[in-house]
């Protein structure tokens, strides 16, 4: 047994059972521990913030970066944004494919409480689904214990190229 970042258990012999995650549910089904995923935030992440009074668009660059690290780990999409609000999986990923994402967009955090910090929010996705790593790709640093997940970007520049080999690091590296 080793314990992996993220607080989960990796077994030898039957591979990777989550735990310590507050709100882990120990009945989650079995699904593909194989899976790897990528958390992201859009304001600061795939759209940079050029001003503080006005959000961007898409960036086709940080889309650029955010396609390498998902074809390098073979990893799918899960969108953190506040973005995800009001929108379906097939919208987030059309708005994605729109901008150059050759990825595949999963699912969406969900909305736990109002004023839930973005690491609560991705703990009960967590909670939910079993898998093999994840990275979250953010602008900002509130993840709780989920941190050392964390790839933090610049908002005013959004995800380079330089984060890209930490990110599938992290994603590799919660492997067993």
């Amino acid at each position: 047994m080793a314990y992996l970042p993220g607080g989960r258990l990796c077994h030898r012999d039957g591979g990777p059972r989550r735990r310590g995650v507050r709100g882990y549910n120990s009945s989650v089904s079995t699904e593909d521990v194989t899976r790897r995923v990528v958390f992201v935030d859009f304001d600061g992440v795939l759209a940079p913030i050029r001003r503080w009074d006005r959000y961007g668009d898409l960036e086709p660059a940080c889309i650029e970066v955010l396609n390498e690290i998902v074809a390098s780990a073979r990893a799918d999409v899960v969108v953190s944004s506040t973005w995800r609000h009001g929108k379906t999986v097939a919208e987030l990923q059309a708005m994605l494919e729109a901008a150059g994402f050759t990825g595949r967009v999963v699912d969406k955090t969900p909305t736990v409480a109002p004023g839930a910090r973005r690491g609560e929010e991705i703990a009960a996705w967590l909670a939910e689904h079993a898998v093999g790593g994840y990275v979250i790709i953010d602008d900002h640093t509130d993840m709780g214990e989920l941190r050392p997940e964390l790839v933090l970007t610049h908002p005013g520049h959004g995800l380079q190229p330089a984060d890209a080999p930490r990110a599938i690091e992290i994603l590799m590296r919660l492997n067993c």
